[in-house]
C-alpha cells in the first residue's frame, strides 16, 4: 500500500471518528462504550493520547531526537484515568479536534526522506514512520465503533475492511494464535480459510465481509443481522451463537 493511500485513509478515518464523537452530548459521553470497564469518555481520552503519541513519533522521525510514544503502558493507562477524572466532557470533545488537527499538521511536515526512519510503537515494535498514518486510521475506525452509538463496520469503505481483515489474520499468524476459520462472504461470494492450527476445530462464519470483520475485531455482530439464521455459524445458529474470537491486539 502506498504512503499517499495511507495518508488518505488517515484523513478519512479521522473525519469518521470525529463525526461519530460529535454526535455525543456532554452528558452521554459518560455512558458505557463497547469496551469493558470503559466509558465513551475513556475511549475519547485514549484517542487523544494516541494522537499525541503519534505526534511524538513524528518528532522522532523528523529530528532524530528519540521521543517515545508513551513513557510506558502503565503510565499511558494512568494518564487516561487521570484525564477522564479531571477533564470536563466538553473539553474532551474540543481537544479531540485540536489534537487531530495537530497530528495532520505534523504528518504534513515530515520530509519525504524521513518516512523510513525507524521508531518504536506503543506496543514496543520497531516500525518505519510510514506506518503511522495507517496505524492512526485503524485506531480511528475501530474506536468509532467503541463509542457505541450504532456505527458498524458496514459503514467502513470496502478497502478499509479488506485492510483490517488482513491485519487481524496476519497478527494471529505472527503470534501463532490457534485459529481455524472458514469465512463465507455473502457480498462477494468468496470464501477465506484462516488456519494457524489444524488441531483447532474449524468454525464456519457466513455473512457480509464487514459483519464478519466486526465480529473478528471483538466488537460483536452488527445489530441489524444479529438474529439472522442465514448468517453466523453453520446450521440454524445465528451470529449471537458464535464463540468469541481470540484477541488480536
Amino acid at each position: 500500500m502506498s504512503l499517499q493511500k495511507d495518508l488518505d485513509f488517515r484523513t478519512l478515518a479521522e473525519a469518521f471518528y470525529l463525526q461519530t464523537l460529535d454526535q455525543l452530548s456532554r452528558a452521554n459521553l459518560d455512558e458505557p462504550s463497547l469496551l469493558p470497564d470503559w466509558s465513551r469518555k475513556h475511549v475519547a481520552v485514549h484517542m487523544m493520547h494516541n494522537a499525541e503519541g503519534f505526534i511524538r513519533l513524528l518528532h522522532w522521525a523528523r529530528t532524530g531526537e528519540k521521543t517515545s510514544m508513551y513513557p510506558s503502558r502503565d503510565a499511558r493507562d494512568q494518564a487516561i484515568e487521570d484525564d477522564v477524572k479531571h477533564l470536563e466532557n466538553g473539553d474532551v470533545i474540543t481537544m479531540s479536534h485540536e489534537v487531530a488537527d495537530e497530528l495532520a499538521h505534523d504528518l504534513g511536515l515530515l520530509p519525504q526522506d524521513r518516512w523510513e526512519t525507524q521508531v518504536v510503537s506503543g506496543r514496543g515494535a520497531t516500525i518505519p514512520a510510514s506506518d503511522i498514518p495507517w496505524l492512526r486510521a485503524r485506531e480511528c475506525f475501530i474506536h468509532a465503533l467503541d463509542l457505541n452509538i450504532g456505527m458498524t463496520a458496514l459503514d467502513f469503505p470496502a478497502e478499509v475492511s479488506d485492510r483490517l481483515l488482513t491485519d487481524v489474520t496476519s497478527t494471529w499468524e505472527e503470534h501463532a494464535e490457534p485459529v481455524n476459520y472458514l469465512l463465507r462472504f455473502t457480498d462477494t461470494g468468496e470464501d477465506l480459510h484462516i488456519c494457524t492450527s489444524e488441531d483447532t476445530k474449524q468454525t464456519q462464519i457466513t455473512g457480509h465481509k464487514a459483519e464478519i470483520l466486526q465480529h473478528l475485531l471483538g466488537r460483536g455482530w452488527p445489530v441489524s443481522g444479529r438474529d439472522d439464521n442465514t448468517k453466523g455459524g453453520a446450521g440454524d445458529s445465528t451470529p449471537r451463537d458464535l464463540p468469541a474470537p481470540p484477541q488480536w491486539l
